[in-house]
């Protein structure tokens, strides 16, 4: 079940996703999903319904913290698509265009394989 830490709050905890370049590729007709991102939404989406958690039907704010998993450069920006997608696909939220408030941090905890993503959501007020 996911982690209420107050009434409106749902943290959910997450496999580290492929950043923004990794998430398609060209194909003959256009673009495609990569076999790892394939393969993170299968992980992902196991790992969501575990946590069961409740659909935010309107605006909403969202915190991402993750966990580095090696000590290579990344971008956070480009971290926040696949997750945003995922939460939208699965329910849980409307659509990413109703987000009000992203915000995207390291956790300050030291590299560690696999990674992950501590993902705070809540609705907007």
């Amino acid at each position: 079940m996911s982690e209420d830490i107050t009434p409106s709050l749902i943290a959910l905890r997450l496999p580290f996703p492929p950043g923004l370049n990794n998430l398609f590729k060209n194909v003959a007709r256009g673009r495609a999903r990569t076999a790892r991102y394939d393969a993170w939404i299968a992980e992902a989406s196991l790992a969501l319904r575990r946590q069961r958690p409740t659909a935010i039907t309107g605006g909403f704010k969202v915190d991402f913290v993750f966990d580095r998993p090696d000590r290579r450069r990344r971008d956070l920006d480009g971290l926040a698509k696949a997750i945003l997608d995922l939460l939208g696909k699965s329910g849980v939220i409307v659509d990413d265009h109703l987000a009000e408030d992203i915000r995207l941090r390291w956790s300050g905890m030291p590299p560690q394989k696999p990674g992950g993503v501590l993902v705070l959501l809540e609705p907007a007020a």
